[in-house]
């Protein structure tokens, strides 16, 4: 390679960290206002190879948070932009290709031999793909990384092979929650409380709104948390990554962080 993109890099996550993030390989399975900024951010770290799964392409609205979203990408698949960036920053990246999303029929070999699995499928979409997930995660053994953006903030919430899986989790929150809407009390109270009220009308409205801070911060989370897992052999140390029932919710605005337990009172 003719430049060293992770010059500044290297004296944070050592060699022996770079070359275990080498040989790891990540499946994202969604690069919209989420995926497409944290595969980035992942790939500036020197996470070198990575399953890409998405079908979409670039429209106006995508352009107030998601990472490749410009006026010369309109109207192009987000998969293709997002490899020209990737390989433009490391030529040598290794990407294997689901230009037809994620659905049942390929599900399994997305999965198998990854390390990683981060699902950040819209929420509305993919209900027999999610359902079909936990038990290909106990399968493979290999954790997943879900995260949202939130007004100005983010929510974080991942999931081990053997640990809580998303039905639980979400059974917890609601029955803590006691109501439904764009996100259920529970977790909408570590975020402000005007701004939700905002969402909460936008969405009725048939909007689902974000902003560009929010899509930073869930980028950045959802990033970091990945980092986190695949360091945990290798490299430097590193904390442990949190996973269900844990989670973990960052309000910039607020300027609070919580890492809450839906288990815990």
């Amino acid at each position: 390679m003719l430049h060293d993109f992770l010059h500044r890099a290297r004296p944070i996550f050592t060699e022996e960290g770079l070359a275990a993030l080498g040989r790891k390989t990540v499946a994202f399975a969604g690069l919209g206002g989420v995926g497409g900024g944290a595969f980035l951010a992942l790939v500036r770290c020197g996470v070198s190879r990575f399953r890409l799964a998405e079908n979409g392409m670039f429209d106006p609205p995508d352009m107030n948070r998601q990472a490749a979203a410009f006026g010369t990408t309109m109207g192009r698949s987000k998969l293709d932009v997002y490899v020209e960036l990737a390989r433009s920053i490391n030529p040598d990246i290794r990407l294997e290709l689901f230009p037809q999303g994620i659905v049942q029929d390929n599900l399994e070999s997305f999965l198998d031999g990854a390390d990683a699995y981060v699902g950040v499928i819209d929420v509305e979409k993919g209900a027999e793909v999610k359902a079909a997930t936990p038990a290909l995660l106990k399968k493979f053994n290999i954790p997943m990384f879900t995260c949202g953006a939130i007004g100005f903030g983010a929510l974080l919430v991942a999931h081990e092979p053997e640990g809580m899986m998303p039905d639980e989790f979400w059974k917890l929150v609601t029955q803590k929650s006691g109501d439904g809407g764009v996100l259920p009390s529970y977790l909408s109270s570590f975020f402000d409380s005007a701004v939700m009220e905002r969402i909460g009308e936008g969405f009725a409205a048939g909007i689902l709104p974000t902003t560009a801070i929010g899509g930073l911060a869930s980028n950045t989370l959802l990033a970091c948390e990945v980092l986190a897992y695949l360091l945990q052999d290798d490299g430097p140390e590193v904390r442990k990554p949190v996973f269900a029932p844990r989670f973990t919710a960052v309000d910039f605005l607020g300027l609070q962080m919580v890492v809450g337990d839906v288990t815990r009172d």
